[in-house]
């Protein structure tokens, strides 16, 4: 399975929504408790739902862009 994360920062934190499952939320601190987080969100939301919750999360792709504004 393979899911589209959007993670936005706010102040000192960051928090992220999945975009393939509706209402799958997930906050930290840093990346790092934001990782463990989705892991955790991804698995009770699955659960929930009736699906298998995944043995692990594997992270594909990712990168880090800073954007500064006006």
């Amino acid at each position: 399975m393979e899911l589209t994360v959007v993670v936005h920062q706010e102040h000192e934190s960051f928090w992220s929504e999945i975009s393939e499952l509706p209402g799958c939320f997930a906050s930290g601190g840093t990346l790092e408790e934001l990782r463990e987080a989705l892991g955790e969100a991804i698995g009770l939301y699955l659960w929930d739902v009736g699906a298998a919750p995944p043995d692990r999360l594997l992270v594909v792709g990712e990168q880090r862009i800073d954007v500064t504004g006006p």
